[in-house]
């Protein structure tokens, strides 16, 4: 204890572990699950692509199509954020935090959709101060009104490590989303091949992704959000 006060000096805080640990528990937790998240991955992209057939055959445009798909593909990434973060999560979360956390997708997947189309390639820039809604959210750490702010205050708090982990994300996705990409335009048009190489993609990359947001998560805030084996919702 301390001569002044009488009390015991506090102890330093841990050193956080470094981006490449969060990356090799996100690899880890993929292959202990993989079958589970990618089945997830799938409905969701399933769902996400009805509407996305239905204007097609409806008779809409290439740029209609394109439109629909990306704002019905970025709430299901969401969507699957959320289940990988309330699979997570070590006791089950209550009914009404689980239908926020999915409607909380459906917001930021639609805010998302609109930063990138007005945007375009820039919108990497912002787009990790959208991260976190939906793991706050599932985690019970903000009511429904300030997700998006708690999110941001996060991710600028801790701007290093959200905007490298951010970096990495792409980096793995990208190769992913051009291989498959490269495997169906053999075999379809330019907007079917850029579609399908998406649609492929997705079941491996969104699970990753999840995975990697939710160890990030844990890592900033401190929160128990991993149990020691995944449950099942």
């Amino acid at each position: 204890m301390t001569e002044e006060s009488g009390e015991a000096p506090a102890r330093p805080a841990p050193p956080r572990p470094p981006i490449q640990d969060l990356f090799a528990s996100a690899v880890h937790r993929f292959g202990a699950v993989w079958a589970d998240l990618v089945v997830a991955s799938v409905v969701a992209l399933g769902l996400a692509t009805v509407p996305v057939v239905a204007v097609r055959q409806g008779g809409g445009s290439a740029s209609e199509v394109g439109l629909i798909a990306l704002f019905a593909y970025a709430i299901a990434y969401f969507a699957v954020v959320g289940f990988v973060m309330l699979r997570g999560l070590p006791e089950r979360a209550p009914r009404r935090r689980v239908v926020w956390t999915y409607a909380t997708a459906v917001m930021i997947g639609t805010i998302v959709a609109l930063v990138v189309k007005l945007l375009g390639p820039p919108a990497i820039v912002p787009l990790p101060l959208f991260l976190f809604a939906v793991p706050a959210m599932a985690a019970g750490d903000v009511t429904p009104g300030g997700t998006i702010a708690h999110s941001a205050a996060l991710a600028l708090r801790n701007f290093t490590r959200s905007y490298f982990v951010w970096l990495i994300t792409i980096l793995f996705s990208a190769p992913v989303v051009v291989a498959m990409f490269l495997i169906v335009d053999a075999f379809a048009s330019d907007s079917v091949s850029i579609l399908a190489g998406l649609a492929l993609a997705a079941p491996i990359v969104w699970p990753f992704s999840a995975l990697f947001t939710r160890a990030l998560y844990a890592d900033l805030t401190g929160r128990n959000v991993v149990a020691p084996e995944d449950r099942s919702i």
